[in-house]
C-alpha cells in the first residue's frame, strides 16, 4: 500500500484542488495580465501543478511550468526574475541563496507550497491570522535586542539592529514578496557574528532537518552568533554528525529566530506544523541569504529547532512566558479549538 500522503493516481485529485488553488492566487492578487511560473521538478505533486496551472487560467493569467532538477540554479534565474509571481513546488526548496535574493529584488512575488494536501486544506489563509503576525512583524521590526529564556535552561540574545523583521502568512501579494503556504510566522535574521548564550532542546522540541523530536536535553553553546559545543545524549551526538557532514563553518552561524502564530498547527506533524505552531520559539542555523533582506551567510546547511515553553522579548517588551502570548494583538482571538497537541502535552 502506498503511504497516505503519496500522491494519487486519479485525475479527478487535480481538478479538486482548483476552487482552493484558484482562492488562494486570489489572495496573491494574481490577473489576467500577470505572469506565473509554477517551478517544480521530478519530486514535486503533479496534481498541484496540474491545479496550479488551471487556477492560473481561470482567472486569466499566463501560466507556465519549468521542470528543474537539483543542480545549479544560474538557468532558471532569468525566468524567475520575469515572472510576477514564482509558485516554488520543487521538492528542494529554493528560499537560500542567489536565485531567491535576486528574485526577490527584482520585485517578483514567491510562494513556496510543499506540504500534503490535508495540511495545506486544514491551513488555509485567514484575515485573523494575517493581523497578528503583521502585528508581531511590527514588534520586531522596532526592536533592536532580542532575548530567549526557558525553565530547562535556555538564555539567549541576539541582535538585530539593522535587520528587517519578516512577517509570514502564507500569502505572496505585493511585488517582493516570500512567503510559505501553510505558515504563520514572525522572525528575523539577526547579525551573524554577534549574540549567543545557551539554547536547551527540551522533550518534546523538534530537530527539523533530522525530522526528530528530542527525548533527552540538548545543550548547545552560542558564542558571537555561532555554536561552539553540542552537549547530550543520542540527540546531541546525531546533531554533531549532521552538522559536521557539511564540513562548513557557516553551517553554526546563527540563521534566523522569532516566535509561530498558527493555532490550527498539530505539533505532532513534522514539518511546517512544527515552524507555524502558536507561541513556539524557532531558533535555525545554517543558510539565511536569500530571503531575508539583509542576511550574508552562504551554506548548503540549514536546521531549524522550533522549541516549547519559551520565554521571548524584544527589547523590554516581553512576548512571551514559557510558551503563552502576553500582547492582546498576538493572542489568538477566535473560537475555533487548534487542531492536535501543543505545548501543554510535553510538560517540563
Amino acid at each position: 500500500m502506498p503511504p497516505s500522503d503519496a500522491p494519487s493516481v486519479s485525475y479527478l485529485d487535480s481538478a479538486e484542488l482548483v476552487p482552493l488553488f484558484t482562492d488562494q492566487l486570489r489572495r496573491c492578487k494574481v490577473n489576467e495580465s500577470e505572469h506565473v511560473l509554477i517551478h517544480c521538478d521530478s519530486g514535486s505533486n503533479p496534481h498541484y501543478v496540474a491545479a496550479f496551472t488551471a487556477a492560473g487560467a481561470a482567472l486569466g493569467a499566463d501560466c507556465y511550468q519549468i521542470v528543474h532538477p537539483r543542480g545549479p540554479e544560474r538557468s532558471i534565474i532569468d525566468a524567475w526574475k520575469r515572472a510576477d509571481l514564482v509558485i516554488d513546488i520543487s521538492s528542494h526548496a529554493h528560499v537560500y541563496g542567489e536565485l531567491m535574493r535576486d528574485a526577490l529584488r527584482s520585485g517578483t512575488r514567491i510562494l513556496r507550497m510543499a506540504v500534503t494536501e490535508e495540511v495545506i486544506r486544514r491551513l488555509v489563509p485567514t484575515q485573523e491570522l494575517r493581523e497578528r503576525v503583521e502585528a508581531g512583524q511590527q514588534i520586531m521590526q522596532d526592536g533592536k535586542e532580542m532575548r530567549i529564556t526557558s525553565p530547562a535552561g535556555t538564555d539567549l540574545t541576539f541582535y538585530k539592529e539593522g535587520r528587517d523583521a519578516l512577517g509570514i502568512y502564507s500569502v505572496a501579494d505585493v511585488p517582493g514578496r516570500w512567503d510559505i503556504w501553510p505558515a504563520g510566522m514572525v522572525n528575523c535574521a539577526p547579525q551573524e557574528d554577534r549574540g549567543g548564550g545557551v539554547l536547551v532542546l527540551s522533550p518534546g522540541d523538534m530537530m527539523l532537518a533530522i525530522r526528530q523530536y528530542v527525548h533527552t536535553p540538548v545543550h548547545i553553546e552560542v558564542e558571537d552568533g555561532a555554536i561552539t559545543a553540542i552537549h547530550g545524549g543520542m540527540e546531541a551526538e546525531v546533531l554533531k554528525a549532521w552538522f559536521a557532514k557539511f564540513d562548513d563553518p557557516n553551517a553554526y552561524r546563527i540563521a534566523h529566530i522569532g516566535w509561530g502564530c498558527e493555532k490550527r498547527a498539530d505539533w505532532m506533524k513534522p514539518g511546517q506544523d512544527n515552524e507555524c505552531m502558536y507561541a513556539n520559539m524557532q531558533i535555525a542555523f545554517g543558510a539565511n541569504l536569500g530571503i531575508y533582506t539583509q542576511a550574508q551567510t552562504r551554506s548548503r546547511a540549514h536546521i531549524d529547532f522550533p522549541c516549547l515553553n519559551n520565554s521571548y522579548w524584544v527589547d523590554d517588551i516581553q512576548i512571551q512566558e514559557n510558551g503563552e502570548f502576553l500582547i492582546d494583538e498576538l493572542r489568538y482571538k477566535g473560537d475555533r479549538e487548534p487542531v492536535g497537541v501543543g505545548a501543554e502535552e510535553f510538560p517540563r
